[in-house]
């Protein structure tokens, strides 16, 4: 049976019908409805919904009625054009230029509205036309966007209304890969030896002669986000006449959407699409308000026994960790909607993320934190993918089999990519460095805010419609875990003591932090204000027992 679409398939179905047989590009829509371009990009991928408001700006912006706009892409083809004194296939073989200059209201007539909002529906076959020939391949028809191997006029479209509708419904039918390839075979057998081409086959084009697709490398997208960073700053200190307070606020009370837009930024060359409003599983679902969903994001708060401390007097330096969430932004973030599985899943070899319900391993070292975080409960929980690839690690020969690799019993994953916002998390990093270097408060506060109110507002947040993944927020936020525990492990495998770990960002010892390296030389500690260094917080003394 046939899933029916949602209403913002449904309209976004619509939109696309309409830019084709109106000659229109994105733009054009994005400035008749008073948009920014990248907006209504979000919404047409999918990425964040349009809402009622704007689409009855998309109606107005076409000439047609909202109910038109919902009906589908063929009822609102078929308005638009009817309100036109023409017919869609007219339109579609029209010439683009000569459709966009019938969107001009200098020589547009002025549509006049029926009596009733009620759309017609398309006729169940066009009447009188005889162009329609047979493509070579499929191509998406410009009525219905699903795949037709006929053409109007040179424009590939089904021939009815029925066509579309079978389209539907043969795009709806999961066909199993051996039943199709089987049913591929009957229809397009094999040709024998006698029945292939005595042609040769045709020269590929020189390498140069290839059309390339434009890309941009690595260093390219993270300077364009650097440049959209510095401009948001530069213009905001213009608007306010350099008033740096007001500058500083403007730009705080923005760093959502600036956010967002950042992360289009970065996007464009990417090659993973990205599920913005996907379905979460009830597990992600608060019981009220007030009380947290069933995700444990192993958050450390965690101070040694002091009868585990060597006798005597010793100074506790508390070290700060710089930007532990804008690092955290280097994880692993499922792409798509989270799928269901049972039992262990290797997710680093099948490159997925997620979460995961676990028996954890115990723990039994008091010199160092337990990386699952402070629990006062026993038995299986939910936890992130940092958190379960941290226990493995600790697990492993490498960490010392310091304990037992947790038990999966089940998981929700999803395809995977580290490299989700880096160039996000690359460009933030830079502009933050030369806000340090110039002592730029503004710049400082600005890139602060956009990266932890991008975390915490991408879960479940009435200030961030463009995004809701909760599934991202734990997993970034137990990476921030993740990370600072791992300095402690390295602070104890250099030789200081490690007495306690708090929040998301600081790391207690006792010995000198600063001369401190690891097996390649290199200092564990540098001091500093960058995101690779520390600074030291405060200091405070200790006695354990006697020296006698």
């Amino acid at each position: 049976m046939e899933t029916p679409k949602s209403t913002l398939e449904i309209l976004r179905g619509s939109v696309e019908a309409l830019l084709t047989i109106a000659g229109q590009k994105q733009n054009q829509l994005a400035e008749g409805i008073d948009l920014p371009n990248y907006a209504v990009s979000r919404r047409q991928s999918g990425r964040s919904p349009w809402s009622f408001d704007e689409a009855d700006a998309i109606a107005r912006h076409f000439g047609i009625t909202t109910l038109a706009l919902l009906a589908g892409a063929e009822s609102a083809c078929e308005f638009y054009a009817s309100r036109r004194g023409t017919t869609v296939v007219k339109l579609v073989a029209a010439p683009a230029t000569a459709r966009a200059a019938a969107e001009d209201p200098s020589t547009a007539p002025e549509p006049t509205w029926p009596e009733t909002a009620e759309p017609q529906l398309s006729e169940s076959a066009p009447q009188g036309v005889d162009d329609v020939t047979e493509l070579p391949a499929p191509a998406p028809c410009v009525l219905c966007g699903l795949a037709a191997t006929t053409a109007l006029e040179g424009f590939p479209q089904h021939v009815t209304a029925d066509d579309c509708e079978a389209a539907r419904t043969a795009a709806s039918t999961q066909a199993s890969p051996i039943a199709t390839e089987a049913k591929q075979e009957a229809e397009h057998p094999a040709p024998t030896p006698s029945e292939a081409p005595e042609t040769a086959p045709r020269p590929r084009p020189a390498r140069g002669e290839r059309p390339t697709r434009p890309r941009q490398d690595r260093s390219d997208t993270k300077d364009a986000g650097v440049a959209f960073l510095r401009s948001n700053i530069e213009n905001a200190l213009a608007k306010h006449d350099g008033d740096l307070e007001a500058a500083q606020a403007f730009l705080i009370r923005k760093a959502i959407p600036h956010a967002m837009e950042l992360l289009d930024i970065t996007r464009k060359s990417g090659r993973y699409d990205v599920v913005a409003f996907p379905w979460m599983p009830e597990i992600f679902s608060k019981p009220t308000k007030d009380k947290t969903d069933q995700i444990w994001e192993a958050r450390p708060k965690w101070s040694r026994a002091w009868d585990s401390l060597p006798l005597g007097t010793h100074t506790v330096d508390a070290l700060d960790i710089n930007g532990a969430f804008l690092s955290a932004l280097k994880t692993h973030l499922p792409l798509g909607e989270l799928v269901h599985s049972e039992g262990p899943i290797d997710t680093v070899k099948q490159k997925r993320s997620g979460v995961h319900l676990v028996t954890p391993g115990e723990w039994t070292h008091e010199h160092l934190p337990n990386p699952l975080g402070s629990r006062d409960e026993d038995g299986p929980l939910w936890i992130t993918e940092a958190t379960l690839r941290l226990m493995n690690r600790a697990a492993s020969e490498k960490y010392g089999q310091l304990c037992a690799p947790p038990e999966i019993h089940e998981s929700w994953t999803s395809g995977s990519t580290e490299h989700l916002l880096e160039y996000v998390r690359a460009a933030l990093t830079q502009v933050r460095a030369e806000a340090i270097a110039s002592d730029d408060a503004v710049a400082r506060e600005y890139v602060k805010a956009m990266y932890s109110k991008l975390v915490s507002t991408m879960g479940d947040s009435n200030y961030n419609r463009d995004l809701h993944r909760p599934d991202w927020m734990h997993i970034i936020r137990s990476q921030a875990f993740a990370n600072l525990w791992e300095k402690a492990f390295k602070a104890n495998a250099a030789g200081l003591h490690v007495v306690g770990v708090k929040d998301t960002d600081e790391l207690e010892v006792i010995g000198d932090w600063q001369k401190v390296v690891d097996a390649r030389g290199r200092r564990i500690f540098p001091e500093g204000r960058g995101v690779t260094e520390v600074k030291p917080k405060k200091q405070r003394v200790i006695t354990i027992g006697s020296e006698a």
